[in-house]
């Protein structure tokens, strides 16, 4: 069973979402994004040289990283009242059908690209008011990520990309009709990135960006630690957190949702 999942108003008459204006604090929060980029690029540009990763290509890459996420979150489906549910890290691994993860980065001289992917599937049982019925839920979440960043001081980076999301949320019901909205879109980001050296084998890896475009509002913040085992592997643990939030009049879904939790991974370099 996933943790907690308020089904009660979704199982009336689904209708489509009344447009709904985003709030002044939201819209104060957008408004920051082609600052940030335009800051992005403008501190970028007069920087002067200073020690990269050489003329030469580096590549990394932590195929399979674990993401031990909770979940937490408010779903509207329709014009009816929203609900929250929440979905532990042991309870989603319990109900969990496929996952899939990967990052990438490359390097030459003071460029970076960065690129990453996450796949999700969940599919959890849940009781339901009424005689005989119950409810199958199932959440499949696809997020891809891609990016580039410039070097601007000594183990400092701004970078700017975007993100694209895919969100596929399905309840169905034994008796009752299946509820089955999805939506997908795609954010533009701007954040920055600090990796001082900690000591000879040992680095701090910190991040934060923010974007909008397709959401509302979307955040993402990583701080972890960073301990290479020679030149062609690394091991790393920390914690992670992404929250972003989603509405449109042109689909039944509007989602709001907190994602965090440790991040673990080994890196390989060439």
């Amino acid at each position: 069973m996933l943790s907690r999942f308020n089904l009660t108003q979704y199982t009336g008459n689904v209708k489509l979402l009344n447009h709904q204006s985003i709030d002044k604090e939201k819209e104060k929060m957008k408004r920051l994004i082609p600052i940030l980029v335009c800051i992005t690029v403008l501190s970028a540009a007069p920087a002067r040289s200073q020690s990269g990763g050489g003329d030469a290509w580096q590549f990394q890459i932590a195929p399979l990283y674990l993401w031990a996420m909770n979940i937490d979150g408010t779903m509207q489906l329709g014009a009816g009242p929203s609900g929250d549910f929440a979905v532990d890290f042991n309870d989603a691994f319990d109900n969990l059908q496929t996952a899939f993860t990967v990052h990438f980065e490359a390097s030459k001289g003071r460029w970076s690209l960065l690129a990453d992917a996450s796949y999700l599937n969940l599919k959890g049982d849940q009781p339901v008011p009424g005689p005989g019925e119950s409810a199958e839920i199932r959440v499949k979440n696809l997020i891809l990520e891609g990016a580039g960043g410039f070097q601007v001081a000594d183990r400092f980076w701004v970078i700017a990309g975007l993100r694209y999301f895919e969100l596929d949320p399905t309840v169905s019901f034994r008796v009752l009709p299946d509820i089955d909205p999805s939506a997908s879109w795609t954010d533009a980001f701007a954040g920055i990135m600090w990796r001082p050296q900690l000591g000879k084998r040992w680095t701090l890896s910190a991040r934060f960006d923010i974007g909008a475009g397709g959401s509302d509002l979307v955040w993402n913040a990583l701080a972890a630690i960073d301990f290479r085992l020679g030149s062609w592997a690394a091991v790393f643990a920390g914690y992670r957190h992404m929250d972003y939030d989603y509405s449109s009049s042109s689909t039944i879904l509007s989602y709001d949702v907190a994602m965090s939790g440790p991040v673990a991974a080994f890196r390989f370099f060439w």
